[in-house]
C-alpha cells in the first residue's frame, strides 16, 4: 500500500494518480513471473530473428515470408519411404579386414563398402548425443551454409536444434539448413570434438597433410541435419575418397561408377535444384526407368554405428532420413596417390608443388611417381573432380540449397556446380575388367559388372 504523508501534522494524504501508476509498475517489474514472461519473450524473438537470418543468407533467392522454403511440400510427400529400395553393397566387420585386404578389395579397384563397428568405443557415441552436443556446445556457432558471397552461415547449436525439431521451419522446410561444419576442429569453441573419435586404420595414411594445414583442402567435417537435409548428387574434389561415420540417425546414399555421364545423372534443367531433396524427388525415379541409359544408382541405407566409405570418383547424393549426426573425412593413400596427384596438379599447381617438395622428403617412392606421371603427360589429364564449396561441407548439394553446408560427406557442399572426373570412355572396360578380377566378393563384382553393361551400352 502506497502511503504518504502532508506536511504539518503527519496525516496521511492521497496519492496522486501519477504516484500511484509508478507503484504499480514498480510491483511488476519486481515480479518474477513478469520477468519470466519477459525473458521468454525475449528469447522467442532473437530465436526467430536468427533463424530467418540464417535463411535469407544462406538462400537468399527464396523468401522467407512467402512460405517458399516450403513451396514443394516435400515434408509432405514419401520422400523419405525406402519402400523397394535395396541396399546393394557389401557390409564388412572391421574386426574381419586388414588394411592389406581392405587397400586390395576396395580401395585400389575403388568399389564402395560399408564398414561395422569402427565407431565403437568412440566418446562421439554418447558425446554427441542431443543433450550432450547442448550442454557442452549449446552457444557455440556452426556453419549451417554460405552467404552470396562465400562466407560462412553460423548459427548457434541451441537455435540449430531447435529449428531442426520446430514445424514451422526444419520440420516443415523442403530442404533444411544443414550443419557442415569444416572448421570444428580447430575453432575454440568446438575444437574439443576432435578428441571425441579417431580416425579408422583404413585411412590414416593421409597423405595431403604433407602439403600442410594452410593449403591443403578441407578434408573433415562435422555433418548434423535433420530429415531431408542432405548433399545433392557430387564427386568429391580432386577425385579424394571419402568416408562418413554415422553416430546418430539414417542415411539415403545413391551412387554412380566413374564415367556416369553427368549430363544424365545431373542435369542442369529448370525446376531442377541442387539439394538432395530436389535431385532425389526428380532425378532418381528416371535411373529406375527400364529405358534408363546409363548405370543404375547403387543404393545404401546407413544406419548408425556403419560407415560408408566412398572411393574416389564416384558421383553419390546423400539424403538424411531422420535427425543424422556424422563425422566425415576425405583423404590420399599410397594406393589413390597417382589418381589425386594428376587432379592437384592441374588444379591446384601452388599447393602440389609444396606437396611435392615434402614426398621427397617423407616419400620418395610416391615422388618418383609423381616424377614419372609428369614425363609421361599423365599428370595433365585429370581435371578438378568437383569443386570445393565455400560452405564447409562436402556436400555438393546446390548453390540455393538450404541444405547448404560446404565440403564433403563425403557430402559435399551445394554452393558450386561438381565436375566429373575425366576418363568416361575408358569406363565400361574398366568396370568390367575390375569385375572380373575382384575376389568372391558378389555384391560388389555384381555392381561393377552391371555398370559396365550400362555405360557401355550408353556409348552404342
Amino acid at each position: 500500500m502506497l502511503q504518504k504523508f502532508c506536511s504539518g501534522a503527519g496525516r496521511p494524504c492521497q496519492p496522486t494518480h501519477t504516484e500511484l501508476l509508478q507503484a504499480d509498475l514498480a510491483i511488476l517489474s519486481s515480479n518474477p513471473l513478469h520477468d519470466a514472461a519477459d525473458k521468454k519473450r525475449e528469447e522467442e524473438e532473437e530465436y526467430e530473428r536468427k533463424v530467418r537470418a540464417a535463411k535469407r543468407a544462406a538462400r537468399s533467392g527464396i523468401s522467407v515470408s512467402k512460405g517458399e522454403w516450403q513451396r514443394n511440400g516435400y515434408a509432405q510427400s514419401d520422400l523419405l519411404s525406402t519402400n523397394g529400395i535395396v541396399d546393394q553393397v557389401e557390409r564388412v566387420h572391421c574386426s574381419e579386414l586388414t588394411v592389406e585386404q581392405f587397400v586390395e578389395r576396395y580401395e585400389r579397384p575403388r568399389i564402395p563398402v560399408v564398414i561395422t563397428g569402427l565407431c565403437d568405443g568412440w566418446r562421439a557415441g554418447q558425446a554427441w548425443r542431443q543433450p550432450e552436443l547442448l550442454e557442452r556446445y549449446g552457444e557455440h556457432k556452426f556453419k549451417v551454409g554460405s552467404d552470396d558471397d562465400g562466407y560462412a552461415v553460423r548459427m548457434r547449436l541451441r537455435h540449430y536444434l531447435r529449428y531442426a525439431a520446430d514445424p514451422a521451419h526444419g520440420a516443415s522446410d523442403d530442404s533444411p539448413l544443414y550443419i557442415f561444419d569444416g572448421t570444428f576442429a580447430e575453432r575454440r569453441g568446438s575444437r574439443g570434438m576432435r578428441r571425441d573419435y579417431e580416425i579408422p586404420e583404413f585411412f590414416r595414411e593421409d597423405l595431403m597433410r604433407l602439403a600442410g594445414d594452410r593449403r591443403r583442402p578441407p578434408h573433415r567435417w562435422l555433418v548434423l541435419g535433420p530429415a531431408r537435409s542432405g548433399s545433392g548428387l557430387h564427386i568429391d574434389p580432386l577425385a579424394t575418397s571419402a568416408w562418413n561415420a554415422l553416430l546418430a540417425g539414417r542415411k539415403r546414399w545413391a551412387l554412380f561408377p566413374p564415367g556416369a555421364p553427368r549430363s544424365l545423372v545431373a542435369p542442369r534443367e529448370p525446376g531442377l535444384e541442387r539439394e538432395a531433396t530436389s535431385w532425389f524427388a526428380k532425378v532418381y525415379s528416371r535411373t529406375r526407368a527400364p529405358d534408363w541409359p546409363s548405370a543404375a544408382p547403387v543404393d545404401i541405407i546407413q544406419e548408425a554405428g556403419e560407415t560408408v566409405v566412398v572411393p574416389g570418383g564416384w558421383w553419390h547424393a546423400v539424403l538424411n532420413l531422420e535427425l543424422a549426426v556424422a563425422v566425415t573425412h576425405n583423404y590420399c593413400s599410397s594406393a589413390t596417390f597417382p589418381r589425386i596427384w594428376a587432379h592437384t596438379h592441374r588444379g591446384r599447381p601452388k599447393m602440389s608443388a609444396r606437396w611435392l617438395e615434402a614426398l621427397r622428403r617423407e616419400r620418395p617412392d610416391l615422388a618418383a611417381v609423381a616424377d614419372g606421371m609428369a614425363a609421361r603427360g599423365c599428370d595433365r589429364e585429370g581435371t578438378s573432380s568437383s569443386s570445393s564449396s565455400s560452405s564447409s561441407s562436402s556436400s555438393s548439394s546446390g548453390s540455393s540449397s538450404s541444405s547448404s553446408s560446404s565440403n564433403s560427406e563425403t557430402e559435399q557442399p551445394p554452393r558450386k556446380q561438381p565436375r566429373t572426373a575425366g576418363g568416361g570412355a575408358a569406363a565400361p572396360a574398366v568396370l568390367g575388367s575390375l569385375a572380373a578380377a575382384l575376389p568372391p566378393t558378389p555384391p560388389a563384382a555384381a555392381l561393377l559388372q552391371s555398370g559396365a553393361a550400362a555405360l557401355a551400352a550408353a556409348r552404342v
